[in-house]
C-alpha cells in the first residue's frame, strides 16, 4: 500500500480502510475495534465494517503518523504509524529519525544472522545514545525484554504468521537502561524469503505504551473503586445490559432477593424477581430509557410477599453498551408500616364523620353530601322538575325519656334497630345519616315536595309496627319535618335548618306526623330565636321591669288589698315583648330560672322601697314550676328574705299544670316554703292538669280562677262558664281557700261573679297592669280616697284606668 497525501484533516474509519486493498480491509477495521476496545474507547457498532469514527493522520509519501481519534464525540491521543515495509529498512529507519516525534520506533531482524537494527528513538526510548549498541542482535533484545514477552514472539503461532506473510502484535516489555519496565506494542511482518520459503527479514516497529498503560491502570483502579463502593452500599445494586440480563451485582442485592450470586449473573433479572405486581412496568421501563425512574414491585420470598422499592437509572459504559443500573430497597416493613397509617387514617377520617353505633354518616358528613349534592345540581344546568332535592329531618318521640327510663344499652339496641328500619326501601341515591341522639336525616336526590311527603308518611307509617329486641317490643313514633332544594334554602346549612324547624312543628302539631317547610314557619322561629336573644339581653342590660295589676275586695264596696307583679321586657330591637311570648322560649332555653331571680330582685327592691315609706300593700309574683325542680333551690326561703320578699308581704303563684307535676324535688321545695311561711297560689286553675291532689297535700293559700271562665259569663253558654265558676268557688270555700278571678273586663261579669260570692277580683275593669311609677301615682295610701271615688262610678257606666 501507498500512504497518499491525507493531510492533516480528520477522515471516517471507513475512509481509512479504502487505503488497503480489498482483501486486507476487514482485517484492518478488525485491528482498529480490538485496539479500540483495549484504549477503553467506545466502540458504536461491532460489525467491523460498520465501525464508526474518525482519525486524524499527519504526514505524506512512505509513512503517516496518526495524532488522534475521536469516537462518539469523545477525542482520545492517537499512537500509531503507517510505513512502507516493502522498502529498505535503512529508508524506513532514516524516515523515523527524522520525525523524531513519533512514537513508533523501527526495528529490523535479519536471519539466518539474527541480526537486530533499531532507530534511534528506539534507543534514545531505553535510555542508549545513537552510538550505543552498535552490534545489536535478537539475543540482546531478548536481554533487555520481558522472558514472558520473548517466548510470545518465538511462539509457533507468531512464527507460522511470520512464514505466512501475515503481520503480528504483541504487547511487549523492555527495560529502561536505568532499569525501569517500559511497554510497548510490537508490530511487524515478514518481508523477505529466500528460495526455500524461508524468512530472511522481518520488519516492524514499536510504540511506547507507557501513556497507555498509566491511563489502564487509573480505569482499572476506578473500575475496582466503583465495584468496591457498589458492593459496600446498604442497598441493592444489579446492572443488567440491554436485554435485561444481569452483569454485575453486589453481594447486598443477592441477599435481599435471597438468590445466590451464581444464579444472578448472566440470567433475566425479570424473570428472576417472581414479580406479582409491577413485571409489565417494569420490562417496559427498561425497553424505553426516558421512562427509568422509581418503581414499587411486589414479590414472592420464602413464603411471604416483599415489597421492593426499585430505581432504575441509565449507567454509562466504556464502551457505548446499554446499561442499566437498579437500585434495589426492601422496603416491605416501611409499606406496611405506610399501609397501618393509611388505615389508621381512613379508621380516624370514619370516627370523625360517622356514628360509630349505627355506621351512619353523622352531621358533619351529611352536611357535605347535601353540599356536593347541591354542587352538581348547580353546574348540570338540567330541566327545573330534575334540579330537586329533599331533606327530611326524622327525631323520635320522647326518646330522651327512653333512654333515661330503659337505660343506655337498650335505647342502643332500639337506635340500631330503628336505623336498619329507616334504610328499608329508601330509593337509590338516597343517603340516610344520623345526626343526633334519636335524630336521624334523610337525603333524597331529584325529589319534589310530593316525593318528600310521601316518603315522610312510608317513615311515620313504618313505625306502626313494634320494634323487636330480645324479649322485648318497643313502638316509636317519628316526628318528620322537610324541606326542599332550592325553595326553602340554597346550601346544606339552610336546608337542615329549615327541615329542623319542620319537624319542630311536627312536634308541637302533636308529634307523629308530616309538615313540610313554608315561610310561615321560617319566620316563626326567626321571631322565636330574636326573642330568645332579646332574653339574653334583657337579663344582661337589666331590661325587665315589673308592671303592677291591683287586686281589689269588693265584699263592701271596692278595696284596695293588694297586686300582682307581672314581668314585662321591652327590648331596643323588639320593642315589647308580651310574657305570653317570651315565657315560652324561656322555658326551653332554659332560662326562667334567671328571669325568676330577676323578679325576686325587682320585687324586693321595690317592696323595701315601700317599707321605707311606711307603705304595706301584700304582692304576688310569678314563679316557675321549673325553678323548684333543682336541687340547688332548696334555699329558695333564704333568697326571697334576702331579696327583702316576707311571707306577710308576697304570695306565690304557680300554674296548675307545674303544681301538678308529680316532681319529687319540687314538692321538696314547696315544703319547705311552706315551712318558711310562704302561700302558693294556683294560677289559671281549671285549665290545665288537675291539681286536686295537690290542693290536699301541698301548702296552696288561693286558686284563681282563669280568665277564659271569666269571659265565658259574656259569652255564647254563660250557664256552663257561670257553673264552673260556682263549682271552682265551692271548692275554695270547702278547702277553706281564698279565691280570685282574673281577667275581669265588663260590669256584667263583675256583678255575677260577686253574686256567687267571689269578692276578691282584678282585671282591666278594676285596673289595668301599670309601670311601678303610674301605680304609686294611682293607689298608693295617700292617693285612695281619689281611687274609691273613682271606683263608685262602675254603678253610672263610667270606664276608668
Amino acid at each position: 500500500m501507498l500512504v497518499t497525501g491525507a493531510g492533516a484533516q480528520p477522515m471516517q474509519f471507513s475512509d481509512f480502510a479504502k487505503w488497503f486493498v480489498p482483501d486486507d480491509r476487514a482485517q484492518v477495521l478488525a485491528f482498529l475495534e480490538r485496539e479500540l476496545a483495549q484504549m477503553d474507547a467506545p466502540v458504536v457498532q461491532r460489525a467491523p465494517e460498520r465501525l464508526m469514527g474518525r482519525m486524524r493522520w499527519n504526514g505524506a509519501g512512505d509513512e503517516a503518523v496518526l495524532t488522534s481519534i475521536e469516537i462518539s464525540g469523545r477525542e482520545l491521543p492517537g499512537q500509531g504509524m503507517l510505513l512502507r515495509l516493502d522498502t529498505s529498512f535503512d529508508a524506513t529507519r532514516a524516515n523515523l529519525d527524522r520525525i523524531g516525534v513519533s512514537p513508533a520506533m523501527a526495528w529490523s531482524i535479519t536471519y539466518p544472522d539474527r541480526g537486530f537494527e533499531v532507530a534511534e528513538s528506539w534507543k534514545a526510548r531505553l535510555g542508549y545514545a545513537a552510538e550505543d549498541l552498535p552490534d545489536f542482535s535478537l539475543e540482546g533484545w531478548a536481554a533487555i525484554s520481558h522472558p514472558e514477552d520473548v517466548a510470545a514472539f518465538e511462539s509457533e503461532a507468531v512464527q507460522m504468521r511470520l512464514r505466512a506473510g501475515e503481520p503480528f502484535q504483541l504487547l511487549s516489555r523492555m527495560r529502561h537502561r536505568n532499569g525501569a519496565w517500559i511497554s510497548f506494542l510490537s508490530f511487524g511482518r515478514a518481508v523477505r524469503w529466500d528460495a526455500q520459503g524461508n524468512v530472511t527479514q522481518v520488519m516492524g516497529c514499536d510504540l511506547d505504551m507507557t501513556a497507555f498503560s498509566v491511563m489502564e491502570n487509573a480505569l482499572l483502579q476506578e473500575r475496582e473503586r466503583l465495584a468496591h463502593v457498589l458492593e459496600a452500599l446498604p442497598s441493592g445494586k444489579v446492572v443488567l445490559d440491554a436485554e435485561g440480563q444481569v452483569v454485575f451485582s453486589n453481594p447486598e442485592a443477592s441477599a435481599l432477593l435471597d438468590i445466590g450470586p451464581s444464579k444472578l449473573m448472566g440470567h433475566n433479572f425479570a424473570a428472576l424477581l417472581q414479580l406479582e405486581e409491577g413485571r409489565e412496568d417494569f420490562e417496559d421501563a427498561l425497553k424505553d430509557p426516558e421512562t427509568l425512574g422509581s418503581l414499587r414491585l411486589h414479590r414472592k420470598r420464602a413464603g411471604r410477599r416483599q415489597v421492593l422499592q426499585v430505581d432504575l437509572a441509565p449507567m454509562p459504559d466504556p464502551n457505548d453498551h446499554e446499561r442499566v443500573l437498579v437500585s434495589l430497597n426492601d422496603i416491605t416493613q416501611l409499606f406496611d408500616l405506610q399501609r397501618q397509617l393509611e388505615q389508621s387514617i381512613e379508621n380516624a377520617r370514619f370516627i370523625a364523620t360517622h356514628d360509630l353505633m349505627t355506621g351512619l354518616p353523622d352531621r358533619y358528613l351529611a352536611m357535605r353530601v347535601v353540599d356536593e349534592h347541591i354542587r352538581r345540581l348547580e353546574s348540570a344546568h338540567e330541566e327545573p322538575e330534575a334540579n330537586q332535592l329533599a331533606v327530611l329531618c326524622i327525631e323520635f318521640d320522647n326518646f330522651r325519656l327512653i333512654n333515661d327510663t330503659l337505660g343506655h344499652e337498650t335505647a342502643d339496641q332500639l337506635i340500631k334497630s330503628a336505623a336498619k328500619r329507616l334504610e328499608v326501601g329508601l330509593p337509590d341515591g338516597a343517603v340516610l345519616a344520623r345526626v343526633n341522639e334519636g335524630e336521624f336525616v334523610v337525603l333524597l336526590p331529584g325529589a319534589d315536595a310530593l316525593a318528600a311527603e310521601s316518603r315522610g308518611w312510608e317513615i311515620v307509617r313504618a313505625f306502626a309496627r313494634p320494634l323487636h329486641l330480645p324479649q322485648r317490643h318497643f313502638f316509636l313514633t317519628a316526628s318528620i319535618g322537610a324541606s326542599r332544594y332550592p325553595d326553602d334554602g340554597q346550601s346544606a346549612e339552610a336546608l337542615m335548618r329549615a327541615a329542623d324547624m319542620a319537624m319542630h312543628r311536627s312536634q308541637a302539631r302533636g308529634r307523629n306526623t308530616v309538615t313540610m317547610f313554608s315561610r310561615e314557619i321560617g319566620g316563626q322561629f326567626e321571631r322565636r330565636s330574636a326573642v330568645a336573644q332579646a332574653l339574653h339581653r334583657g337579663l344582661e342590660a337589666g331590661r325587665f321591669e315589673l308592671f303592677l295589676q291591683p287586686q281589689f275586695d269588693v265584699t263592701h264596696g271596692i278595696e284596695l288589698v293588694g297586686a300582682e307583679a307581672l314581668l314585662r321586657l321591652t327590648d331596643a330591637e323588639l320593642g315589647p315583648i308580651s310574657p305570653g311570648e317570651f315565657i315560652p322560649v324561656a322555658e326551653v332555653d332554659g332560662l326562667v330560672a334567671a328571669i325568676d331571680l330577676d323578679v325576686m330582685r325587682l320585687a324586693g327592691a321595690m317592696l323595701t322601697g315601700w317599707a321605707a315609706r311606711g307603705i304595706d300593700l301584700p304582692i304576688a309574683i310569678n314563679l316557675n314550676a321549673a325553678t323548684l325542680d333543682e336541687p340547688g333551690r332548696a334555699d329558695l326561703p333564704e333568697r326571697l328574705m334576702r331579696a327583702g320578699l316576707s311571707p306577710t308581704q308576697v304570695m306565690i303563684e304557680l300554674t296548675e299544670t307545674g303544681l301538678a307535676a308529680p316532681i319529687a324535688q319540687r314538692k321538696r321545695n314547696l315544703r319547705r316554703l311552706e315551712e318558711a311561711g310562704y302561700r302558693i297560689s294556683v294560677d289559671d286553675f281549671g285549665t290545665g292538669q288537675s291539681a286536686l291532689g295537690a290542693l290536699q297535700h301541698l301548702p296552696v293559700a288561693e286558686l284563681k280562677i282563669d280568665r277564659s271562665f271569666v269571659q265565658a259569663l259574656d259569652g255564647e253558654e254563660p250557664a256552663r262558664a257561670l257553673a264552673i265558676v260556682r263549682a271552682i268557688l265551692a271548692m275554695a270555700e270547702s278547702l277553706g281557700l281564698h279565691a280570685i278571678a282574673e281577667g275581669v273586663e265588663t260590669e256584667r261579669q263583675f256583678d255575677m261573679l260577686r253574686a256567687e260570692g267571689c269578692t276578691l277580683m282584678q282585671g282591666f275593669l278594676l285596673g289595668r297592669p301599670v309601670d311601678l311609677r303610674s301605680f304609686e301615682a294611682m293607689y298608693l295610701p295617700q292617693q285612695r280616697a281619689r281611687v274609691r271615688e273613682q271606683l263608685r262610678g262602675l254603678r253610672a257606666g263610667r270606664d276608668f284606668a
